[in-house]
């Protein structure tokens, strides 16, 4: 009997009949089902929806499940990895919001292909996390990227910048983000940088409004350690970690490195990459059709 933990939010109760049609499909076939107490009492409240479940996750010491499923946005996608990725649980993404890059199967998809999953016709892409230690204490591991970034609109901040033990740069702008592959599609992207299959073993590294046209995005091996200080006029600077922001001092060093805990996300058809760039970002459409 498959365990399976679901995650949600309670802002997508306009997609309860197929959802509801969704969960039922899996209680059918015996699977046990888990979620947070206060998504159960969405799934009742907001979603009309009476969901039996087994259990609930802030009640279990350590997660013994086979699958997540998370079921929203990218957003949704991310809090999930935070719960399960130091346990290795593979997550579907079944995609509520709107674009959808970690979440590329919709909620028909779903209901018509997620027989598969519990059939083990299925296939996982390992996708790499990054490790942020702030003097030298662990902080969180995140799937996207590490925002380093003003808090002031006035001014912007320096973040001297080594690669191990060699400098690198003292870069002069409003931010740095430090983003993996899967990253490469979200912030990094809507500040100019370079867009990354997601297999590549690579860091990337953008610039937010750099004050200076000879500063571009760089990509460096996922091998390095990149050690970050920011001096900024107000002594303090913001860190945000897949959106979860905390405000830091100058005084306090950054450590980023590739993290020894991946993401293992499930795919239930064929798709390729190259089809959800086609299909989510419309790569390449001929302008003269």
């Amino acid at each position: 009997m498959h365990r399976i933990a679901i995650f949600g939010s309670s802002y997508q109760h306009m997609h309860a009949p197929k959802l509801g049609a969704l969960l039922e499909e899996l209680l059918r076939t015996g699977v046990r089902l888990y979620c947070d107490g206060a998504f159960h009492r969405s799934l009742r409240e907001d979603f009309g929806l009476e969901v039996p479940i087994s259990g609930y996750l802030e009640d279990m010491e350590a997660l013994d499940l086979d699958f997540a499923i998370s079921l929203g946005g990218d957003g949704t996608f991310l809090r999930t990895a935070r719960r399960v990725s130091s346990q290795r649980i593979p997550i579907l993404g079944i995609n509520l919001g709107r674009l959808g890059f970690l979440t590329d199967i919709d909620l028909d998809e779903a209901l018509s292909e997620v027989h598969l999953l519990l059939e083990g016709r299925y296939t996982i892409e390992e996708r790499m996390q990054l490790r942020v230690e702030v003097d030298g204490r662990y902080c969180g591991d995140t799937l996207n990227e590490v925002s380093l970034l003003k808090r002031e609109t006035g001014s912007m901040i320096t973040l001297h910048t080594r690669l191990g033990d060699a400098y690198l740069a003292d870069y002069e702008c409003d931010g740095l983000l430090i983003s993996t592959p899967t990253g490469s599609t979200a912030y990094s992207l809507a500040a100019g940088g370079p867009i990354m299959m997601p297999e590549t073993e690579s860091i990337l590294m953008t610039p937010v409004a750099p004050h200076s046209l000879t500063v571009r995005p760089l990509v460096v091996s996922d091998q390095e350690v990149i050690h970050i200080r920011v001096s900024s006029r107000n002594n303090s600077f913001l860190m945000a970690l897949d959106g979860q922001t905390k405000i830091l001092d100058c005084d306090n060093s950054i450590c980023i490195r590739r993290s020894e805990h991946s993401i293992r996300m499930i795919r239930l058809s064929n798709k390729s990459f190259a089809d959800t760039l086609r299909r989510k970002l419309h790569w390449a459409t001929p302008v003269r059709d």
